[in-house]
């Protein structure tokens, strides 16, 4: 099929959705609006899609564009404004449409409401093209979409150097960990301190993880913690193969939302064995059937360190028990394959949707 993806600025959700049409056996040309990104020296993200087979970054120039365009994925999310200025020469060529909105559902009804007018407004011409529409971060509290089109969550992956690096991928998805085997870190912690909102999260939890502290270090269980921390003005991450090593030798990690709700950590922990724990309104944007107490643990709002306090006192019992329902997902929820089939059947690519997304319809 002919697949055109319109962005302003290319990041994760780009990759995500490239990436899944690409290992489906797809060409995507990205269309990229902002032109100082075209001027700019290429970062991670831009640098795997060139390198992505099938899929090619073209910046906004009308003569590059076909006769017709089979799909069109417009992403509006994260910045409605821009990326829907420029959306009329390839809407017009476009047979269907799939819309990647930029709402989601911590907005206020009045936000959300400005929202779905500009992109309502922005869209109206080629309202009958658009067949679905595709969601980040959650169904707006709010949703006028709702009343007209199929709508979905897009789901997500992994971070995209696990899916990009060869040697990565594989031992990501390694099925090398065993359920029964008892692992050494209760929970950790594994990445950027910002937004402010996860770092208020942080502070309050971070006692429990220091040595010096009588907290979770003195549990029944044992088991240390694993604690690395960075702000997004100087990440200073740990080794990538580190990284799966300690996701592979935890319990629990901790997967507060980062700057927009849906982060890579879930998927991540959840492929290396280690039951995420992550906010409870949060369990339904992965595209997979996360339940709490059965392969995660859901944060209620507010209540982060009473969660992180009680961790310690889950039975060992209960973990196997959770960790062995993680591995019973692997081969239709986890694996990259399914992962990426379901991705590119929300977004039009193919019909066949899983039990989640049925449930939901």
């Amino acid at each position: 099929m002919n697949i055109w993806h319109i962005v302003f600025r290319t990041d994760s959700l780009t990759y995500t959705v490239a990436k899944a049409l690409s290992v489906g056996g797809h060409d995507v040309s990205v269309w990229v609006v902002d032109p100082e990104q075209g001027r700019a020296p290429a970062d991670g993200i831009q640098r795997r899609l060139r390198d992505t087979p099938r899929v090619r970054i073209i910046p906004a120039d009308e003569t590059a564009l076909p006769a017709a365009i089979d799909r069109l994925i417009i992403q509006v999310f994260p910045r409605p404004t821009e990326s829907i200025r420029h959306i009329d020469p390839l809407a017009r060529r476009a047979r269907r449409i799939t819309l990647i909105s930029s709402g989601d559902r911590s907005r206020t009804w009045r936000g959300a409401m400005q929202l779905q007018w500009t992109e309502a407004r922005s869209v109206a011409l080629h309202a009958h093209k658009i067949d679905r529409v595709l969601y980040k971060d959650g169904f707006y509290a709010h949703d006028l979409l709702a009343l007209f089109k199929l709508r979905r969550t897009v789901g997500f992956d992994v971070h995209s150097q696990f899916l990009h690096d060869e040697a990565l991928f594989r031992a990501m998805h390694a099925r090398d960990w065993k359920p029964d085997a008892r692992r050494p870190i209760l929970a950790n912690f594994l990445g950027c301190r910002d937004p402010g909102a996860r770092g208020r999260i942080l502070d309050a939890v971070r006692p429990f993880f220091l040595p010096a502290n009588d907290g979770l270090r003195s549990a029944p269980t044992g088991k240390s913690m694993y604690w690395h921390e960075y702000p997004d003005a100087a990440p200073v991450g740990i080794d990538p193969m580190e990284f799966l090593g300690v996701l592979s030798r935890s319990d629990f990690t901790l997967c507060p939302r980062g700057f927009s709700l849906v982060t890579h950590r879930p998927m991540e922990a959840l492929l290396r064995g280690s039951i995420p724990v992550l906010p409870a309104d949060e369990l339904d944007l992965y595209g997979i059937q996360l339940t709490e107490g059965k392969n995660c643990v859901g944060v209620p709002a507010g209540n982060w360190s009473q969660t992180i306090q009680g961790l310690a006192n889950i039975d060992e019992d209960q973990v196997v028990e959770m960790r062995r329902n993680v591995s019973a997902m692997y081969d239709e929820q986890l694996s990259y394959e399914a992962v990426s089939k379901q991705i590119r059947a929300r977004l039009g690519l193919d019909d066949r949707t899983s039990p989640v997304d049925r449930s939901r319809a």
